[in-house]
């Protein structure tokens, strides 16, 4: 199997998105025969195991003050671009595109299209295919995205099924830059990347378990900057 994705562009990343709608399939199957109270419980859960990957990704962390400074002037940034906001209205488009009556829509294309988006294995696992046509660290993510979209389309809905567009775009686009880019990455930037992103994902599940109301999708730009801050540190 790793030959056939090998051998196409952006394969990692089809292989992703293939695993996370198979996997937000199934969760959409179960997920209606799943009383609401159990429901709820699963829920708390998912937030409890999305707050522990943040944090095994902000230990990788190599500069926290460049995290730091990221993390404050890409949340400023995205408030005054209205980031947040624009994904919330994708989310609420494509609900009323396909007609779909799940008030947790939205939540769920947001919520996943960060979660399976923002991490180092993302940036790294692009780069790699695209660089080398290796597309193993794209294919392991995917087996791990599949498995978590189960939960989440189980839990918000088919708006989980939905982030494999972004991710789609996200990860080939990075993919194919991955050769103009390759040159100026550093490991300790890909570490202050996962660090940053790992902050974002705890505040993914912070927010599922009604603890804070982050609006994550504002911070984004920060994933910018901390390559610039990394640099300087």
């Amino acid at each position: 199997m790793n030959e056939i994705f090998r051998s196409l562009p952006a394969g990692g990343t089809i292989f992703n998105c293939i695993t996370v709608f198979f996997g937000s399939s199934l969760g959409l199957a179960v997920g209606k025969f799943i009383p609401e109270k159990i429901q709820g419980t699963i829920f708390n859960c998912m937030g409890l195991f999305t707050l522990y990957v943040g944090i095994n990704m902000t230990l990788s962390t190599k500069h926290a003050i460049a995290v730091l400074l990221s993390l404050v002037l890409g949340t400023i940034t995205g408030e005054l671009l209205g980031i947040e906001k624009k994904l919330n209205g994708l989310g609420d488009k494509l609900k009323s595109k396909i007609h779909a009556k799940n008030e947790k829509f939205t939540q769920g294309f947001v919520n996943a299209s960060l979660l399976f988006c923002v991490g180092s294995m993302a940036v790294i696992g692009a780069f790699e295919d695209g660089l080398r046509h290796n597309p193993e660290i794209l294919m392991t993510k995917g087996i791990m995205d599949g498995i978590i979209s189960i939960l989440f389309a189980g839990t918000f809905g088919i708006g989980a099924l939905f982030s494999i567009v972004p991710m789609f775009m996200y990860q080939g686009a990075l993919t194919f830059l991955a050769v103009w880019a390759e040159p100026f990455i550093t490991q300790d930037m890909y570490a202050n990347i996962s660090g940053l992103g790992g902050l974002m994902i705890m505040g993914i599940g912070l927010n599922m378990l009604k603890i804070t109301k982050l609006n994550l999708g504002d911070m984004l730009p920060g994933l910018i900057y901390v390559i610039f801050f990394t640099m300087l540190f």
